[in-house]
């Protein structure tokens, strides 16, 4: 599938099934990301970056409201474009090196 000027390409990319869990995500990567979009389909939110998307566990306990950590936001991420790095206090997608 090739692009067209129509299209937007993103580097970055995490699908996140949906759910209270989810919205608070998206709101903290609201606070915590510059120059991304998310997308809401019902069943799942995209979130779409370019270059990196970071999700402070921090930020993401403000808008939840309750305790959280990184393992309860692996079972949220249904699906993830480019390379993973999992810490202690956040997540972040990185732009896939290429080959």
């Amino acid at each position: 599938m090739s692009n067209t000027d129509s299209e937007v390409t993103h580097d970055v990319s995490v699908k996140l099934m949906a759910g209270e869990e989810a919205d608070a995500i998206v709101a903290a990567a609201f606070v915590d990301n510059a120059d991304i979009t998310a997308e809401d389909y019902g069943s799942y939110i995209t979130i779409n970056g370019n270059e990196r998307l970071e999700f402070s566990i921090e930020t993401i306990v403000e808008e939840l409201g309750r305790p959280y950590d990184v393992p309860n936001f692996l079972v949220v991420l249904a699906s993830y474009t480019g390379q993973v790095d999992v810490a202690d206090d956040r997540v972040f997608i990185k732009k896939a090196m290429s080959t």
